[in-house]
């Protein structure tokens, strides 16, 4: 296994070529380390659950979205009027997106390959999320798209069950024990750790299905809107710490880009071997 760069444009290339051939390589997705692959196989669904444990089952591998696009990804002709309007916000697929995985229906037409979807009621949900805010994973991830991989997904690097992999040690252990060939490192040293919290948006409104990195009270300032958080799964990390009285004030719009300058500020590069 090899620990690599996302500044190493041969490194790159050598995880574009395992990744079309139906692969797994690992990488640092800004606050935690995850597992990506050309979602287009149908066989990475089973290779994913190997990688990761039969306690996974076939839970959906989250979509990475190209800038914008992920309201055309979703039902939004499906939500109600309130989660409706959140999608129509100018801030949504833009900015927000790229702090949270939007869990929802998927749109018809959508093209998503069946097995990235879960199905619920009879009704195809997805998940999705804007990954170019993000350090260094975002070259990565529009090499793949530039390459012709239309359907990049990902997953968070760990044992099913186990809490999420955050430090480069545990990473390489887990890409040694899984066989993984490449795994990149950190782009730079964050201050927080810790998976994007899932903000669902259904028929019964919007709603957190997972606490993450960003805190509950926070994303409401961003989105402008109340969320139900009753059931939702907590979270392994404590969330970002947001300097007090930063978001009083703002529109939804300006809290959200004080929140994504926090998340994912201009890097500064590591050494060599990790944080």
């Amino acid at each position: 296994m090899e620990i690599s760069s996302f500044e190493d444009a041969a490194a790159i290339a050598a995880a574009i070529e395992v990744i079309e051939s139906g692969g797994v390589v690992g990488a640092h997705f800004g606050t935690v380390f995850g597992l990506i692959v050309d979602g287009s196989h149908q066989g990475v669904a089973d290779e994913i659950m190997h990688i990761k444990g039969a306690a996974r089952g076939y839970k959906p591998l989250g979509v990475c979205t190209r800038p914008g696009r992920l309201v055309e990804l979703i039902d939004v002709g499906g939500l109600p009027s309130d989660a409706r309007r959140l999608t129509e916000a100018p801030w949504f697929a833009e900015r927000l997106a790229a702090m949270v995985a939007v869990r929802a229906v998927a749109a018809p037409a959508s093209g998503i390959p069946d097995h990235l979807h879960s199905d619920v009621d009879g009704r195809r949900w997805v998940q999705v999320f804007d990954p170019l805010r993000m350090p260094g994973t975002a070259a990565l991830i529009a090499a793949m798209w530039a390459a012709g991989i239309e359907w990049v997904a990902a997953t968070s690097m760990n044992d099913s069950g186990r809490t999420e992999i955050v430090d480069l040690d545990a990473a390489a252990e887990f890409a040694d024990r899984h066989g993984l060939p490449i795994l990149f490192e950190a782009a730079f040293v964050h201050a927080a750790s810790g998976s994007l919290p899932i903000l669902e948006l259904g028929p019964a409104g919007i709603r957190l299905d997972r606490h993450g990195i960003i805190a509950h009270a926070d994303l409401e300032a961003a989105s402008g809107v109340r969320i139900d958080a009753d059931g939702a799964i907590p979270a392994h990390f404590p969330p970002m710490v947001v300097p007090s009285g930063l978001l009083d004030g703002l529109s939804p719009a300006e809290a959200t880009e004080e929140l994504l300058e926090l998340l994912y500020p201009v890097p500064e590069p590591i050494s060599p071997g990790g944080p």
